[in-house]
């Protein structure tokens, strides 16, 4: 006799989140971006260590736009791997933990279109759900005080730095860390599971009720933890 027992819920102290962040040469894949800097930031039991970073040859000419946003030129890129190349590390990275971004859809659309066009399968670390976890959707329930929710703002109310800001280490350690404080509001609020991190997520606006998740108002206690970004790198 077979046993249907199923698995039991993880908590989220024990959970393994990659939070994911993408520069490149356009806002849109669909239109021909191209990712030109890749990095991978892992919580896991309350600390962040940066998992993986590489800048890209992203094989076409960086705007000037996306030069004076990111300060990353065609030089910086020359000789640098193609997406292709950094396939395996970038998995390994992402391997066993909840793909997380700022804006998700918009990093996770840019690595569909690069494995796509690298023809290697795609990379499918995902939530139990099956869609990657997007802090700007956390902000919008477990921070409902806060109106504007771009990574500075966020970063800024919970008095996290970003020395790096639109450079993909920079970002994802950013976002990382926001996700820790996002995850301590959530855990004051009977969260205890990543199923019911998920469900808090995924729940329509209309349906989130005062009692479930009370208004905060000011900006909490939260030490600056990234003095130097490159630091947190491990070999």
């Amino acid at each position: 006799m077979t046993s249907n027992l199923a698995a039991p819920p993880l908590p989220l102290e024990h959970s393994r989140f990659a939070v994911v962040d993408v520069e490149t040469t356009g806002g849109r894949a669909q239109r021909g971006g191209r990712i030109l800097e890749v990095a991978v930031a892992i919580l896991e039991a309350g600390t962040v260590h940066l998992g993986f970073t590489s800048l890209l040859d992203p094989g076409t000419a960086i705007p000037p736009w996306v030069v004076r946003l990111t300060g990353i030129t065609d030089a910086m890129v020359a000789g640098r791997p193609r997406f292709v190349d950094v396939v395996p590390g970038l998995g390994h990275a992402l391997d066993a933990g909840v793909f997380v971004a700022h804006n998700a859809r918009f990093d996770w659309r840019f690595l569909e279109a690069e494995c796509t066009a690298a023809g290697v399968p795609p990379l499918s670390p995902l939530s139990p759900g099956g869609k990657p976890l997007c802090t700007v959707r956390l902000t919008r329930r477990l921070v409902p005080e806060l109106r504007r929710r771009g990574l500075d703002q966020v970063a800024a109310f919970f008095g996290i730095e970003n020395p790096a800001r639109h450079r993909a280490f920079g970002d994802a350690l950013a976002t990382a860390y926001v996700l820790r404080a996002l995850l301590e509001r959530a855990r004051e609020r009977g969260v205890e599971t990543l199923d019911q991190l998920i469900e808090v997520h995924d729940r329509p606006r209309h349906k989130l009720r005062i009692a479930d998740f009370g208004l905060r108002i000011g900006r909490p206690p939260f030490e600056s933890p990234i003095p130097n970004p490159q630091s947190a790198i491990r070999s």
